[in-house]
């Protein structure tokens, strides 16, 4: 295979996708999320406060689940779980969930095309591999980055991360619902605020470090609250505390 220019084209990256990648050092065999909780890291009170009196049953996702001991010492009745069934008619509490869902990372080529990203595991280092045009690539990817992150436009090395795995793992929260409520609680952002280098990072207390995905530190990355409200019919709230989605 050649190049326009009749020089051989350069093989395609054989370290997997920061998707890859990420999913298997927080979910793998020996991932670290497999290993540790997700930390809490917002001001417990006014998370504890998302759960109103009113609320009969709880399930808490991701970082909520550190609230547990404490809601059910404060509200004796409350049913506190953390599977979430079919026909669910309570609060889904969800904090720091989304953002720990594994995205891919794609970055704008010298050419002013997004490609997908590439990271070796043991070194963090990376590669630009395929144009998200290419005919094997699902074409939500791209239709999902036009409407909501047209990283396209913002120029060579601009980065993102394609939201369609979060979008879909709050619709799947949001189907089981049944007169329930659920609400997520992330760092993120909306249209106007895009990053420009994406978010993908290492949460304290790593805030900082390399960005390795061997297993051995969290990573996360900012969630598209608007593309996550449209895509359940939910609504994003910001009280000056605290900036979620809310759907129910």
């Amino acid at each position: 295979m050649s190049t326009s220019l009749g020089m051989p084209a350069l093989p395609p990256p054989t370290e997997p996708t920061w998707k890859q990648a990420w999913d298997s050092s927080s979910f793998g065999a020996d991932g670290w999320l497999r290993r540790r909780p997700t930390v809490l890291r917002h001001a417990r009170e006014e998370v504890v406060a998302l759960v109103g009196e009113d609320v009969p049953e709880v399930v808490l996702l991701g970082a909520a689940g550190a609230l547990a001991p404490e809601l059910a010492a404060r509200r004796p009745g409350l049913s506190v779980r953390h599977d979430l069934p079919e026909g669910f008619g309570g609060l889904v509490l969800a904090v720091d969930w989304l953002s720990h869902v594994p995205a891919h990372v794609v970055q704008v080529g010298v050419d002013g095309y997004p490609v997908f990203v590439h990271v070796d595991p043991l070194t963090g280092r990376e590669r630009l591999g395929a144009r998200l045009n290419e005919s094997w690539v699902p074409q939500s990817i791209g239709r999902w980055l036009s409407e909501w992150w047209p990283v396209a436009e913002q120029g060579p090395g601009a980065r993102a991360e394609v939201g369609t795995g979060r979008d879909a793992a709050w619709r799947d929260v949001v189907r089981r619902l049944d007169g329930g409520r659920a609400v997520a609680l992330d760092p993120g952002h909306l249209a106007d605020s895009r990053p420009r280098a994406g978010s993908l990072h290492s949460p304290a207390p790593q805030a900082g470090g390399p960005l390795v995905p061997d297993g051995q530190r969290d990573l996360a990355a900012g969630v598209a609250w608007d593309a996550v409200a449209e895509a359940t019919g939910g609504r994003v709230v910001d009280d000056g505390d605290l900036t979620r989605v809310e759907v129910g």
